[in-house]
């Protein structure tokens, strides 16, 4: 059994986890359009060239605000960017136990208002553990800095372990 350190997710990590994850899959559905465009613009109509632009940095820019939206607004998101410790254990199951921020989380004051800073935390709800089957793990990828354990569950699309929580035998 291996117990990480407890460890913070930021939510850029995720999202370009995501993308990398996403663009393989589905990138090739934004590319096509876009090419065929080029082709077209190049080589019989000129006009095709500003249709390809216009895909580039209009319609582009909103399918990446549209995948932010609908994966990093999420709760299962904000699981997967909580502070946690992961107990693996190999072959058999995957537990998530959720930890309270290490610092306190601060309200923002309103501009002018004089605020008592005990009045200015915020009670930060830390969700139940969770534990994951063995069978729920479809992959487990490695990057420069993180174990991913891509997950075949309705909450969680993937779990990132970074390598300095994972303790050295």
């Amino acid at each position: 059994m291996i117990k990480t350190s407890p460890f913070v997710t930021t939510s850029g990590d995720y999202l370009s986890t995501l993308m990398k994850l996403w663009i393989p899959k589905y990138g090739w559905t934004v590319a096509l359009p876009l090419l065929v465009c080029a082709v077209i613009g190049a080589t019989i109509d000129v006009r095709f060239l500003f249709i390809a632009l216009m895909l580039l940095f209009i319609v582009v820019p909103m399918l990446m605000s549209f995948l932010y939206t609908y994966y990093m607004l999420t709760p299962e998101a904000r699981r997967a960017v909580t502070r946690k410790e992961v107990e693996i254990d190999d072959g058999k199951c995957m537990r998530l136990i959720y930890l309270p921020p290490e610092k306190p989380v601060l309200k923002q004051p309103l501009l002018g208002v004089e605020a008592d800073p005990e009045d200015m935390t915020v009670d930060v709800v830390v969700p139940d553990p969770e534990t994951i089957t063995w069978g729920q793990i479809k992959k487990i990828k490695y990057t420069s800095r993180f174990t991913v354990y891509i997950l075949d569950t309705p909450q969680l699309q993937f779990i990132l372990i970074p390598y300095s929580a994972i303790p050295r035998h």
